[in-house]
């Protein structure tokens, strides 16, 4: 859904319908979180901001980079937000470094927040040694769902090999239903390209290709295999594939219509607000491998520096308040996040997040994702190259291994 922000009229029109006897601390929230599940979480964390005697403005964009270029466009014009949703990405550390942040050392400080925060997370959320965004939970982007049904009726168990993953495709296939579904967007489409790569090559490999960039890597056979399989996938789209957005995608696994879908496990909400259980009814694994990985996601609140003072104050309290236990233990039963605190109880969390945790709390499987791992303007070129070799099968994988180390060794 295209969704536009509120314009600077109407939130000020809420500054002023606050101005009461008992003047509510007021946050403005740009975000764009608005799939079933994701809106879910967005507002469990406004009705918990809400308990505490807040005002909450929602202020939603249609995705993340609508989100960033109104909340650059509201900072450059005088008029920030309270919070941007985002993730602790380029986009993060180049307002952070410009002094258009807020940090929370001194809240961190009072509460004991970095014992409480992965330290990877912690460290993705500090610049030049101050706290500037807050995390929200956590997710991994190479995972792959699947229908429980179809499975059953495909006589199919759950993959432990990538070859395996590929012959309960072609089974799938056989029994009449879409193999792997697919949205064909972009973004849809090079995770795909970076969940093989993962796959094969593990954290380590992972890490030499992505944060070390380093030139050895590119030589590696890992890559054109990860080519190969990635248009491998592209055979089994249906028609319908181009365009989809990921929720729409992922109900094609919900209704039974499509046996597996690789995504995040941001997924695992859209199952969750379908009433559907996980082992049940659903079933999810990370990329088959012999060298497991864990590509996580953090999705963040990030403060832009406010004058008003009863924004501050919101500020304040929205802080506290995703940073409350309680809270982000609620976000993540509906948002399928894996919770950004150590502290949180994750007893009642279904399988499939149990895993997700099972892997952040382990040494040297956990690697960042190439969203925060590259700089926004490599995210957006490799992510273009995924789509001219998804949609031109004429494209070879050498030129398509060529290219993403062009774009990895550029400047």
């Amino acid at each position: 859904m295209n969704l536009k922000r509120h314009s600077s009229t109407i939130a000020l029109a809420g500054l002023l319908a606050a101005s009461t006897p008992a003047f509510a601390q007021t946050v403005d929230v740009q975000q764009y979180w608005t799939s079933a599940s994701e809106s879910k979480a967005m507002n469990t964390i406004a009705d918990a901001y809400k308990a505490r005697g807040g005002k909450w403005i929602d202020s939603p964009s249609a995705d993340f980079d609508s989100t960033i270029a109104a909340a650059t466009s509201r900072i450059a014009g005088g008029e920030p937000p309270s919070a941007v949703l985002m993730t602790p990405s380029a986009a993060m550390r180049d307002l952070a470094s410009s002094g258009q942040l807020r940090n929370f050392d001194d809240l961190a400080a009072a509460n004991g927040w970095q014992k409480a925060m992965p330290p990877v997370v912690w460290d993705k959320l500090n610049v030049d040694g101050h706290l500037v965004g807050l995390p929200v939970g956590i997710h991994a982007d190479n995972w792959v769902w699947y229908s429980k049904a179809a499975f059953e009726a495909a006589k199919i168990e759950e993959p432990k090999t990538l070859d395996e993953m590929f012959a309960a495709a072609d089974k799938l296939k056989a029994a009449g239903y879409t193999a792997f579904a697919v949205g064909g967007e972009p973004w849809q489409e090079v995770t795909i390209l970076t969940s093989m790569i993962i796959a094969l090559g593990g954290p380590d490999y992972w890490n030499e290709l992505f944060i070390k960039r380093d030139p050895e890597a590119l030589k590696s056979p890992i890559l054109p295999k990860a080519f190969e399989l990635f248009r491998k996938v592209s055979t089994y789209a249906d028609p319908a594939s181009p365009g989809r957005s990921w929720n729409e995608t992922t109900n094609m696994v919900v209704t039974g219509k499509a046996g597996m879908q690789f995504m995040g496990d941001w997924a695992r909400g859209e199952f969750l607000a379908a009433g559907q259980v996980a082992g049940k009814n659903f079933g999810c694994f990370l990329m088959p491998t012999d060298k497991p990985a864990y590509a996580i996601v953090v999705d963040i609140f990030a403060f832009p520096l406010n004058k008003d003072e009863d924004r501050i104050k919101g500020q304040t309290m929205l802080a506290e308040t995703v940073m409350d236990p309680a809270v982000e233990a609620k976000i993540a039963a509906v948002k399928g996040s894996v919770p950004s605190r150590l502290d949180v109880d994750t007893s009642t969390l279904d399988l499939c997040a149990v895993r997700g945790v099972k892997s952040l709390g382990t040494p040297g499987v956990t690697v960042s994702s190439t969203y925060d791992a590259l700089p926004g303007d490599l995210n957006g070129r490799m992510t273009d190259l995924a789509t001219q070799f998804w949609t031109d099968p004429s494209m070879t994988v050498d030129t398509g291994v060529k290219s993403l180390g062009d774009i990895l060794q550029s400047k």
